[in-house]
């Protein structure tokens, strides 16, 4: 990475590249502020320990680049600066104008300049970082920073080792269910969270610990908000766990309920009756990833919902609370009032999205950065997460099969015919971008322009996915008699509304899609479930539909025929049978047609997991930024164009 073993590492910190020696690993983690770099593997330290870092390169004779030899941190003097707590419930940094100073205070999680005070603010939970930031510079800590902040260490360290158990001792009077000892654990963490994500992985029970929650904390009247297809399964599940507690559906937007301990609404809802959803004692969001944008309505009522009452506990369940890139924390973070404890919006913007502005003045949130970091922090103080692999060992993993088939000599003349007419398109448009720039077609700010675009293009690229599965029925048929032949039961998820229609027609008619009736989804899933594989052997699911909130059991092999967008939406779908209840091990196959988009999306999403793992999990990869959507998009233009 650089000519120098030690040497200055984007302009802000300095950075070490060293064989691996135990006893200099060891050593050098004992320099302040020192820290792993995986991605680029290195060693990373701020500023303010260049002496250290100097003396340790030298000892051992690694080569310094001039940069760093010439670099003199400035002498501690007390010029009045300080650190103290304000009444804003912030730590205050205060001092004089210094570059190293600066660059070193910005490090510390959820840091931001504060106009009024003439200071750089940082939320309590950044307490240790900011602590040992004032000791490297010698600044005076008044002491009730000191005694509030191990407190808040003490109770940051707690919420940590609480959101990786997986057994605790819980009882919750008047619940018809045997809880796992993991769900114990999770129970109690939101209950000493109280405004948290249980973030289990699909499959795993995190209705039943919302619910039981809520129950200790005695949370009532409360709010269930989730996805519109499953409020009936919501009233289900708490007349069958807590049936002493009285529920009511919000059915409509001209009629709200009365007389109930417990309401529950859909998503698409809220906007109508914020005012009778405000006010209430406990509150869950089910699948919160729902409420991941800023700008759309149903988040903004869900985030006055959740603030009209600030005492309240809140909790958002999801197994997938991001589906692409860290920035969709953050909408949910404020519906649950934490996002202060992460510097703010922007201040997470910043820190764990890499977030930039580009020469046209835009704003661009697409990116990760600091994100172990992140995924501590949110355990410390707002997020539960467990896996499968974790909890349910004796669950069998999921088997994953990509299989590659030719599509009919008659499909695929028709979708070569598409594909050539959509990359004349990209072309054309990449042509036009460098036309207004005054660029040529095949430069970088061409490039990012069309790039920032491409989500548009996806309605062109559908196509595509619609012809490749076209070409690949013969095949899907096949697949789909063989295993009924041998008395299994399947379950088949596309994307296009005809292509459901069209394999669930073939095979008894069982489906789960859009514009279906809630009656109308759960008579299916009963059928399927409950039914001998001779009356109803086969589901079909439309992805977007049918990708949470239900149970498949009675079924160990899923056919992906189209795949989404997402590594989330796939796992999602593949959980409606991996999970609880599950007494065989699941296959998923995903069938892809050769010499198609099938299977550029299918490596693309096995790319992109990386990122979503490291942010939700804190497991590393190789990281992608672009969506599969947005990539897709791009390679198509990459393999068409001239330079």
């Amino acid at each position: 990475m650089a000519d120098a073993d030690l040497f200055l590492f984007d302009s802000r910190e300095l950075a070490i590249d060293f064989p691996y020696v135990a006893e200099q690993v060891a050593e050098v983690k004992q320099i302040a502020g020192a820290k792993w770099d995986r991605r680029n593997k290195l060693w990373r330290f701020p500023m303010s320990a260049v002496t250290e870092v100097r003396d340790f390169a030298a000892a051992h004779g690694y080569t310094i680049s001039n940069e760093v030899l010439l670099f003199n941190p400035p002498k501690h003097k007390n010029d009045g600066s300080s650190v103290t707590l304000g009444i804003d419930g912030y730590i205050h940094m205060a001092f004089g104008y210094d570059r190293v100073k600066i660059e070193s205070v910005k490090q510390i999680p959820g840091v931001t300049w504060d106009d009024k005070t003439m200071a750089w603010r940082a939320p309590l939970t950044s307490v240790e970082e900011a602590l040992r930031w004032a000791e490297i510079f010698g600044i005076p800590v008044h002491p009730e920073v000191q005694v509030e902040g191990e407190s808040v260490k003490a109770q940051l360290g707690a919420l940590l080792d609480a959101s990786r158990a997986t057994d605790a001792e819980l009882e919750v009077a008047g619940l018809q269910a045997e809880l796992f000892p993991y769900q114990k654990a999770g129970i109690n963490y939101a209950v000493a969270a109280e405004r948290c994500f249980i973030a289990d992985e699909m499959g795993l029970g995190k209705t039943l610990q919302g619910i039981a929650a809520l129950e200790i904390l005695h949370a009532y009247p409360a709010v269930v908000v989730c996805p519109p297809n499953l409020v009936l399964n919501w009233e289900s599940e708490y007349s069958r766990f807590l049936p002493h507690r009285t529920t009511a559906v919000v059915a409509n937007r001209k009629e709200f309920p009365t007389d109930y301990e417990v309401v529950i609404v859909g998503y698409s809802n809220t906007n109508t009756w914020v005012r009778e959803l405000s006010r209430h004692n406990g509150y869950i969001f089910d699948e919160s990833h729902y409420a991941k944008t800023k700008t759309s309505q149903r988040t903004k009522a869900c985030k006055k919902i959740a603030k009209s009452s600030p005492e309240a506990p809140v909790f958002m369940l999801t197994g997938t609370p991001i589906t692409n890139r860290p920035m969709e924390y953050a909408a949910q973070l404020d519906i649950i009032g934490q996002i202060d404890k992460f510097g703010g919006e922007w201040g997470f913007y910043r820190r764990y999205c890499g977030a930039f502005k580009d020469k046209w003045g835009q704003w661009h949130l697409e990116g990760h950065s600091n994100l172990d970091e992140l995924n501590d922090k949110l355990r410390s103080t707002c997020y539960i997460r467990r896996t499968k692999d974790e909890v349910m060992k004796e669950l069998p993993p999921v088997l994953h099969d990509p299989v590659v088939v030719d599509g009919t000599v008659a499909a695929m003349k028709e979708y070569k015919k598409a594909e050539a007419d959509i990359v004349q398109y990209l072309v054309d448009r990449a042509k036009a971008i460098a036309r207004e720039l005054g660029e040529p077609v095949g430069s970088a700010a061409v490039r990012a322009r069309f790039r920032a675009e491409s989500n548009q293009h996806l309605v062109k690229l559908s196509i595509l996915r619609r012809l490749a599965a076209k070409a690949k029925m013969p095949h899907v048929e096949e697949w789909i008699t063989q295993r009924v032949e041998e008395g299994r039961k399947v379950v088949v998820a596309a994307h296009h509304r005809d292509i459901v229609d069209e394999i669930a027609n073939r095979h008894g008619g069982l489906k789960i899609q859009g514009g279906m009736s809630v009656e109308a989804v759960e008579a299916a899933k009963r059928r399927f479930q409950d039914e001998p594989v001779e009356e109803a052997p086969v589901i079909v699911l439309s992805i977007q539909a049918a990708k949470t909130g239900h149970t498949l059991t009675a079924a160990q092999d899923i056919l992906f025929v189209e795949q989404p967008w997402t590594p989330a939406d796939v796992d999602q779908t593949y959980s409606r049978l991996h999970r609880i209840g599950q007494q065989g091990s699941v296959t998923a196959t995903y069938m892809l047609a050769s010499n198609t988009v099938d299977q550029d999306i299918y490596d693309l999403i096995e790319a992109k997991r990386a990122v979503v793992d490291l942010a939700t999990e804190g497991e590393l990869g190789e990281l992608e930024l672009a969506s599969p959507a947005a990539s897709l998009v791009e390679n198509l233009l990459n393999q068409n164009i001239v330079a």
